[in-house]
């Protein structure tokens, strides 16, 4: 058995070092697949044993399964009013249906009552109308939100349980479904120019030559392009819009409503971050910016009320990087211990994602990688034996356990977009100051693509 271990072993090197990359993550999956997960980490065994005793067993991803195995998560996330998850990629079925159980369970077991999602707010407001009212057809307000990555089984089985857990009677705290993102501007500016028309049709009339350079996806997507004076005049434009809002407030209010007032308002401000997220070349705009819409979600929610966030985990994280503050490090400034961030990680597997354009092609592809690197998170995570689990990382540690955790090491990070001959580049420097919490899956299997509803524009996402 040792001489079969070890000739495997070899194998797989070999492979690694001398086949295509393609192919070489394929067959190396294969051949260390019976490999003891002890003698492929680098991590002192000390740090094994940390993990394997602070680990919080969990039976299943299943969102079928009962919520009993996720009960000793109560005390992790018992002072937080943000619950914030994390996935190493966008494209993991197991990683979608634990962040499924993981709503069930703070909605039934914590009282939560939103969930907020790495996806357009104001497409959003179809989602939420459904799971609250029933209102269209929820595959279709899924695909609304333009991204393949949130477009799967996995989501629509979620959105369907909230559905079914709204129309229980017994249910007083009904669950809300938002977006936090603003990548994009038509659908907000739609909703602006629409709410000006029946309360202000002079302004109305003054606003469309504002809003014209973001009014639809061609326009979006060459604004970047447009001479930099006639960029910072549409950005003057809707600043100076939204202090029209402020300004003739009770008059709009009066020929609407307060609620009205706010979500168009909203909009608004949609449109003021998208436009400044495509002239802009900080690549922090966009997280600073998610982060104020969960402040904005919460704020316009009964006090109290609590929130579990979907994202990417370099959005979720408390770390800061050559990209500026994620989300996760601002909302951290703003709610301190009140927010638990929880990032995914796992071993071996597969995933979708985009590869990187070939010509004029460009689609979804589903990928296989091995095990991790021997000096990796996951290669320590998987040392444990334990095939899912949840590690709460702010537990006291001390010794060789402890300066192990405080040092950073890399961990997969994969957005929408991977290149199989370049892994390498996936694995970005973690510490434990960057979640507090760790789920992590040692095989992952590709999520599933939902059917083609009525035509939708899909946007695909950057490496976050």
């Amino acid at each position: 058995m040792k001489s079969e271990l070890c000739l495997k072993r070899f194998a797989a090197i070999a492979v690694l070092l001398f086949a295509p990359c393609g192919f070489a993550q394929k067959l190396a999956s294969i051949l260390t697949s019976d490999t003891p997960d002890a003698l492929r980490t680098d991590a002192p065994k000390e740090v094994i044993e940390w993990f394997r005793n602070a680990a919080i067993p969990l039976k299943t991803t299943g969102p079928e399964a009962d919520l009993e195995d996720t009960l000793p998560l109560r005390s992790v996330v018992s002072a937080a009013r943000i619950v914030a998850m994390g996935e190493a990629t966008h494209g993991t079925r197991e990683f979608f249906q634990m962040k499924h159980r993981m709503l069930e369970f703070l909605v039934e077991k914590m009282g939560f009552t939103v969930f907020g999602i790495e996806a357009n707010w104001p497409e959003s407001l179809a989602v939420n109308d459904y799971v609250l009212k029933g209102k269209g057809d929820p595959a279709v307000v899924l695909a609304g939100l333009y991204f393949w990555t949130w477009n799967t089984e996995e989501v629509l089985n979620m959105i369907r349980w909230m559905r079914r857990y709204n129309e229980d009677p017994s249910h007083t705290n009904k669950v809300q479904f938002f977006g936090f993102d603003m990548q994009i501007a038509r659908v907000a500016v739609s909703n602006v120019e629409d709410y000006l028309r029946r309360v202000d049709l002079q302004q109305y009339h003054t606003t469309g030559d504002v809003l014209a350079p973001l009014v639809d996806e061609a326009s979006e997507r060459t604004y970047a392009q447009r001479a930099k004076d006639s960029r910072r005049q549409t950005a003057e434009g809707i600043k100076s819009l939204l202090a029209v809002f402020d300004q003739r407030k009770r008059d709009y209010i009066a020929s609407s409503s307060q609620q009205e007032w706010v979500l168009a308002r909203h909009n608004l401000e949609i449109v003021m971050q998208a436009e400044e997220l495509y002239s802009s070349k900080n690549p922090g705009v966009r997280d600073r910016y998610m982060a104020e819409n969960v402040k904005w979600i919460l704020d316009h929610e009964p006090s109290g009320a609590k929130m579990m966030l979907w994202a990417h985990n370099e959005h979720v994280w408390t770390t800061a990087t050559m990209r500026g503050n994620p989300m996760g490090k601002v909302l951290r400034q703003m709610y301190g211990k009140q927010m638990v961030v929880c990032g995914f990680a796992f071993d071996q597997g597969s995933f979708r994602a985009v590869p990187p354009p070939r010509g004029n092609v460009r689609g979804r592809s589903t990928f296989l990688v091995g095990p991790a690197p021997p000096n990796t998170w996951e290669s320590a995570l998987a040392a444990t034996r334990l095939p899912l689990f949840a590690v709460d990382l702010r537990r006291s540690t001390t010794g060789t356990a402890r300066e192990w955790l405080e040092k950073p090491h890399p961990m997969r990070m994969i957005g929408a977009v991977y290149n199989e001959f370049s892994p390498g580049a996936f694995f970005i420097p973690v510490s434990r100051d960057s979640f507090d919490v760790i789920f992590f899956v040692n095989r992952t299997s590709a999520s599933q693509e939902n059917s083609p509803v009525p035509r939708q524009v899909e946007r695909d996402f950057g490496q976050g």
